[in-house]
């Protein structure tokens, strides 16, 4: 079998990409915008001429809110738009807080921003767990995510979110071993909350250990 000699595409970077034109054919709450570009492909050739789409948004935010000392978890629910079209039964999703960072302001800002808007909390220690993209074969967003250490209760019925954006944002509290069965069972589908929670089930004892 011929052995094809691999590009070192690390060393290219965005230099590996020729963009031949660019155009924003949807502009709302995020914009979508269509490439037409080839690349450099791992044996070193050129590809043809492509068209990609990406959705284009800002940077966001997740905080998980953890009490160590009780062992429990604040989780948001609203309604959301995706699972809606997807026709999913129960489009109501369980989520960490989340939010865009506003231009000016850092990701740790948002997120106290966020966290007071969403559940009412304050004085969060934030613990940054990861940077990622969600979903890189169709979008721009990334997502700075937390674990904010405070003190939670042990119920609430707070129902909050902000009134200009419509929003209408339930909290709960959990239990960590609840959480963690909800995530092993299929309950909760957002995958931030389930990276969160999966490294949380491995870590958190660093947090109690000090409690």
């Amino acid at each position: 079998m011929q052995k094809k000699t691999k590009a070192n595409i690390e060393n290219y970077g965005d230099k590996a990409i020729t963009l031949n034109q660019s155009r924003t054919v949807y502009n709302g709450f995020f914009s979508v915008k269509e490439y037409d570009l080839s690349f450099t492909k791992f044996d070193g050739s050129k590809s043809n001429v492509v068209t990609r789409s990406a959705l284009i948004s800002s940077d966001a935010v997740i905080v998980l809110p953890y009490d160590p000392k009780h062992d429990r978890v604040l989780l948001v629910e609203q309604f959301r738009a995706g699972p809606f079209a997807r026709q999913d039964k129960n489009p109501w999703c369980l989520e960490p807080i989340a939010g865009l960072i506003d231009p000016g302001e850092t990701a740790e800002e948002a997120c106290r921003r966020e966290a007071y808007e969403e559940a009412g909390l304050q004085n969060l220690q934030l613990e940054l767990i990861a940077g990622c993209y969600p979903s890189p074969g169709i979008s721009t967003e990334f997502f700075h995510q937390y674990i904010g250490i405070t003190s939670l209760p042990e119920t609430t019925n707070l129902v909050s979110g902000l009134v200009s954006e419509t929003e209408d944002i339930r909290s709960h509290i959990y239990y960590f071993s609840d959480f963690l069965s909800m995530i092993e069972t299929g309950r909760i589908l957002v995958g931030p909350a389930i990276l969160l929670g999966l490294w949380l089930a491995h870590n958190r004892y660093k947090f109690r250990r000090k409690n």
